[in-house]
Parts: structure tokens; C-alpha cells; sequence
């Protein structure tokens, strides 16, 4: 489990619940009123982030931990039309501030939210190595879609708004996919802060420690000076 589970725990209950359609965990703290999303990446699920799912909860926020299309327990299929309704969906919570790792970065980025909070975000729908090494870093066999990878070019192709203007928070794993040292790249240079993480890869960066303090003090610092 997740050391940083039990770190919160204390204080935050857990429930099974529905955001946008998709299968969904609800962190709260206590009585807050203010929510945040936290998505998870290509071929991941909400179970791989409740640890950072609780790392916002610890910084004052009911936390939604939706399933991406085509992941998860959710019902309908990774593809641009239904990603679109999911973040069509998404944008009528009112969330206070998002987080999301991989793909969920690139949806949490066109949500209009801050403060945001991004990790391992891909640039392009291009994803360069051996085929075997993208099968074990992207597990593409634990998604639905048309065909390996299709969805997810599909979806990235389609997610075509202007990138956010600071303040953004991005990490990325020291030696992570191409295409997402070429994001990390693009967005130190629109003004991002951008921290490498070299205890981490691309799928564990969601639970590295020094990822999630900082996650939460981000979010506490931009949340008392949006007050």
C-alpha cells in the first residue's frame, strides 16, 4: 500500500461514487466544500493514484478519482468523442484544481482549472522505442480501444487547446518517454515550473514521496493565495 495512504487516512474517509459518467473514488476531508480532480494515465486506473489522491486531500480538497474511458471499470470505450464528453462533463463540477498523470495530464490541462498540477505529461501523439519496452511502460493491453495505442494517438491528436499560461507544476521522471522530456521542455520554456524526478519512472512517478509533498504544498500555497 501506499505509505502515503496511511499518512492520510487519519480524518479522510473513502467512498465508491460517479463523476462524468466514469466509476469514481471521493476523498473527503472532513467538511470542505472545495473539490479537485485527480486523473490517472494511459493504461493505468483510479487505484494507482489514491496515494496522491490523498497527498490533495491533505492539502483541503474533497479529492474525485475518476477511471478514464477505456480504463478502469469504465463502461465506454478510449476514443476521441467519448474523451470529449468526459471532459465536456468534467467541466461542469467546478473543480477548484486538478491534478493528472500521462494522458490524465493532457485532460486535466484543457479543464480550465487552477491551481494544476501535472505529472510525466506527454507531448505528441508519438511514442518512439521498442515496441515490447511501449508495451511495458504504456500497457496498452489493459485498455479499450480500436487497436494498440490507437485510442490514445487518437485522443492526444484531439486535445489540441492552447497550453495553460503559469502557474502550471509539471514533474517529470529523469529519464522518462521522449515525448514528455519534449513537454517538460515546451513548458519551462511558456514559464512553467518544472521539477525532474530521478528516483522515479514514467508509471511510478504517481507515488514517489518527494512528488506528493510537493504536490500537496503546491496546492496549499496557490490555494490561500486564490483566497
Amino acid at each position: 500500500m501506499n505509505p502515503w495512504f496511511g499518512r492520510y487516512k487519519r480524518g479522510i474517509s473513502l467512498k465508491q461514487t460517479e463523476v462524468a459518467g466514469a466509476p469514481a473514488y471521493l476523498l473527503s476531508p472532513g467538511a470542505v466544500k472545495e473539490s479537485a480532480v485527480v486523473i490517472h494515465g494511459y493504461g493505468g486506473n483510479k487505484e494507482e493514484v489514491v496515494g496522491l489522491g490523498m497527498a490533495v486531500a491533505g492539502a483541503g480538497y474533497r479529492v474525485y478519482l475518476p477511471d478514464l474511458p477505456g480504463h478502469g471499470m469504465h463502461p465506454r470505450q478510449l476514443a476521441e468523442n467519448v474523451v470529449r464528453d468526459f471532459v465536456a462533463a468534467l467541466k461542469t463540477y467546478g473543480f477548484k484544481a486538478a491534478v493528472g498523470h500521462s494522458l490524465g495530464g493532457r485532460v486535466a490541462m484543457v479543464l480550465g482549472v487552477k491551481p494544476l498540477c501535472l505529472l510525466s505529461l506527454p507531448l505528441a501523439a508519438r511514442f518512439e522505442g521498442r515496441k515490447s519496452d511501449l508495451l511495458r511502460v504504456l500497457r496498452a493491453r489493459r485498455v479499450r480501444e480500436s487497436k494498440p495505442f490507437g485510442g490514445l494517438a487518437e485522443v492526444l491528436a484531439a486535445l489540441t487547446d492552447p497550453w495553460p499560461d503559469p502557474p502550471v507544476l509539471l514533474f517529470y521522471a529523469f529519464q522518462d518517454l521522449p515525448t514528455c522530456l519534449e513537454a517538460a521542455a515546451k513548458g519551462r520554456q511558456g514559464g512553467w515550473e518544472t521539477r525532474a524526478v530521478k528516483t522515479a519512472g514514467h508509471l511510478d512517478i504517481v507515488s514517489a514521496p518527494e512528488v506528493l509533498t510537493a504536490v500537496k504544498s503546491y496546492l496549499e500555497k496557490e490555494r490561500a493565495v486564490c483566497r
